[in-house]
């Protein structure tokens, strides 16, 4: 639940927001760390490979960091597919695995082009569309972050992913090209995410106000500044910003 504190915070503020934009998995679409656990489980069964998921998992992460410095302040862009099969490529043969790097990415690419939304989430993006302008900006390419949301059929009056602003979260280059396609001021946006790195930090250096969305609980790391507000769940979110007499009708 947020706290008090949290949500007065945020409806102090909420007079001055014209936009709200989404981070996509974890937030919107329901994938998460446990999903990507089993896909690597389900690569390592494709593929016969006798090894573990979850340290497969922490491995490919760690890769993500020294390649791409993924989630530090300026992390490096490339195209996902190539960036995860070189991943994969450096993990199979730390763990001397005869497996085929390029189909790892291509599963994964294919896993987050079809994960399901979050059964609330089209209801909470009508509901907001009403008095805000909506988005969504994602660490993603354009080819499966667009599949994912029409087989979802969510729709955004603006979509920023990686690939089209050259830039990865918590790099604030990305949110800066949020701001300019929707013609506003930063400070005029929420951002709403679930990962403390890149949408919170990322989000408040680019001078963005934050919610965060923390469905596990998770601890806020100490180098990342407190959110306007931390909800549990979409649902509440949508009273603090949908309230009697609470938001702007959208700009142009």
């Amino acid at each position: 639940m947020s706290s008090n504190k949290s949500v007065k915070n945020l409806c102090l503020s909420v007079a001055d927001i014209r936009a709200v934009a989404f981070d996509c998995y974890g937030t919107v679409i329901d994938f998460n760390q446990p999903d990507f656990i089993a896909t690597m489980a389900e690569i390592c069964d494709r593929q016969r490979l006798d090894a573990d998921a979850a340290d497969l998992w922490r491995r490919f992460l760690r890769a993500a960091l020294a390649f791409r410095a993924e989630n530090h302040e300026r992390p490096v862009y490339s195209r996902y597919d190539e960036a995860w099969a070189r991943q994969f490529e450096h993990v199979f043969k730390r763990l001397r695995l005869e497996g085929d790097p390029w189909q790892a990415a291509l599963y994964l690419k294919e896993k987050l082009a079809t994960a399901p939304a979050y059964p609330e989430a089209r209801d909470i993006l009508d509901a907001l569309r009403s008095r805000y302008r909506v988005a969504l900006l994602s660490n993603a390419d354009d080819d499966f972050l667009l599949a994912c949301l029409e087989r979802n059929s969510l729709h955004f009056d603006t979509v920023v992913s990686s690939e089209r602003a050259g830039a990865i979260k918590p790099d604030p280059a990305i949110f800066r090209h949020l701001a300019s396609s929707l013609a506003l001021t930063p400070s005029s946006i929420l951002y709403v995410g679930d990962n403390p790195v890149p949408d919170l930090l990322g989000g408040r250096q680019a001078g963005l106000k934050v919610a965060w969305v923390n469905r596990f609980r998770l601890r806020r790391p100490r180098r990342v500044p407190p959110p306007d507000v931390k909800v549990a769940s979409l649902q509440e979110l949508l009273p603090l910003l949908c309230g009697s007499g609470v938001g702007q009708e959208p700009q142009p």
